[in-house]
């Protein structure tokens, strides 16, 4: 199965991108090497579960004080650690992705199954990317964009990362997004040179090859 998807991976169309939302390359990847920091704590003594948790606290601890001065407030709805932004309705939610997070190339998804609440906010994402969608239950339906920092941090694979917008999901796992934003490939821990392709087009669609669990 091959379905189009919205990828900004040069660094002026992400910057731009970013800069609309009121966020910037610079904190989100920051955020990601923050929590990739204290991950690299963990040993295999501790309980199973906890180095994904490690990121994720980590994450939305970095998001926060990095954002919250400038014009964002936490989000603990649903018991979820996210931030959003009043002014331009987005919320922010980290997450952990397997593997492909930031290969623009192959889609990715989230590491574990998620249950209703994300269900329901992919839902609200894809009423507002496409028009004549039912409406969500009000609730969940608060007028807020819900925007994924989706992280790659593990002991097998260089770091990836990216801020995906999530508009389809199959009752566990993301399976499409209408944008995503590349933050890190994975080149950057392996010592590649990485090229600024800043000119060209602002927006590439790619055909993604879609990998299931």
């Amino acid at each position: 199965m091959v379905m189009a998807e919205r990828i900004l991976s040069k660094v002026i169309d992400i910057d731009n991108q970013l800069k609309e939302m009121g966020l910037d390359r610079k904190g989100l990847t920051e955020a990601v090497r923050f929590a990739e920091h204290h991950r690299s704590f963990v040993t295999a003594n501790d309980p199973i579960g906890f180095p994904n948790y490690v990121v994720y606290a980590k994450l939305a601890l970095s998001l926060r004080e990095t954002y919250l001065s400038k014009g964002w407030t936490k989000d603990d709805s649903h018991n979820q650690a996210a931030i959003k932004n009043a002014k331009n309705k987005i919320r922010v939610v980290p997450c952990n992705f397997d593997e492909y997070a930031g290969n623009r190339l192959v889609r990715p998804t989230n590491k574990s199954p998620k249950g209703e609440v994300t269900r329901k906010k992919s839902a609200c994402n894809r009423t507002a990317w496409l028009p004549g969608i039912p409406p969500i239950a009000p609730e969940f339906n608060d007028g807020y964009q819900t925007w994924i920092l989706g992280v790659s941090i593990d002991d097998e694979h260089p770091t990836g990362a990216e801020l995906s917008f999530p508009v389809a999901f199959d009752g566990n796992f993301f399976t499409q997004f209408g944008t995503r934003i590349i933050l890190l490939t994975g080149d950057e821990d392996r010592g590649a040179r990485v090229v600024d392709t800043s000119g060209g087009d602002a927006v590439e669609v790619v055909d993604i090859e879609v990998k299931r669990k």
